[in-house]
């Protein structure tokens, strides 16, 4: 709104050579001077009221892992190392069925992706530093995140992402796994996840009027004496804090993964 635009209406020269007066100058009749000096504030106010330069709003979003106790009890130890997550709109056709597609961060900071199953990148749109819109559904970059289920039984879980989301309802939370590392009595144990991924259907909203946190309860079933064990979620026990369910918030410990031994 910085520009000024001055319009000036002057009467019709003459020149005085011109026995009959005539006007000797072209000049502008005053309707259209005030018709166009309408257009131009009406094209300069709409200019300042498309131009706000205000962020889309979002809603705090906090995404927390536990483990009901099943099988737990076996393990000295249960790293589980998360990829990324997939937060799924209401209404989206991908929500029951949906290419996976892994989001990997790289030395610089910067997110990147390697092809779904049918070999194609999904487009997305950066929304912040670790979380892409897709057709449908929110990618969260959970840069390998690692949580020691045996550290977070029952009530107790721990967050794996603190950030933000738009606004708006969602009906189901994917979390996808990138390692797994199980040590009972001294020895690891194969522990599986069925699709490599665990999901839970919930529908639930994000507001811009307080955090909501999300609680994805995961336990391990041994599948026999010499078959190894799998991670699966549990539905019952998951949901929104305070709505769905109850928790209380533990540090994360840390584990061999990330020391290094």
């Amino acid at each position: 709104m910085g520009t000024l635009f001055r319009i000036t209406m002057s009467s019709p020269k003459t020149d005085p050579s011109d026995s009959n007066g005539a006007d000797t100058q072209t000049t502008i009749p005053r309707r259209r001077v005030l018709a166009l000096g309408a257009g131009i504030g009406v094209s300069l106010l709409a200019g300042c009221a498309g131009d706000t330069g205000t962020e889309p709003e979002t809603g705090e979003f906090r995404l927390l892992v536990s483990d009901q106790p099943a099988d737990i009890g076996d393990f000295d130890r249960l790293d589980v190392s998360f990829d990324h997550a997939r937060i799924f709109e209401a209404g989206s056709e991908t929500t029951t069925e949906a290419p996976a597609e892994n989001t990997t961060t790289t030395q610089d900071g910067e997110s990147t992706q390697t092809p779904t199953e049918s070999g194609t990148l999904p487009d997305t749109t950066p929304v912040s530093e670790r979380v892409q819109k897709a057709d449908g559904y929110f990618i969260i970059d959970l840069d390998g995140e690692t949580v020691d289920l045996t550290t977070v039984l029952g009530e107790d879980a721990t967050p794996v992402f603190d950030g933000e989301l738009e606004p708006g309802t969602y009906t189901k939370v994917e979390l996808h796994v990138a390692d797994v590392e199980g040590v009972v009595d001294g020895e690891e144990v194969a522990v599986k996840v069925p699709s490599e991924k665990l999901q839970i259907t919930n529908t639930f909203e994000v507001t811009t009027g307080e955090p909501v946190e999300f609680v994805f309860d995961i336990n391990v079933v041994k599948k026999g004496p010499t078959n190894g064990y799998n991670l699966l979620p549990v539905i019952s026990e998951s949901g929104v804090a305070g709505q769905d369910v109850e928790y209380e918030e533990v540090p994360r410990a840390e584990t061999e993964t990330e020391t290094g031994e």
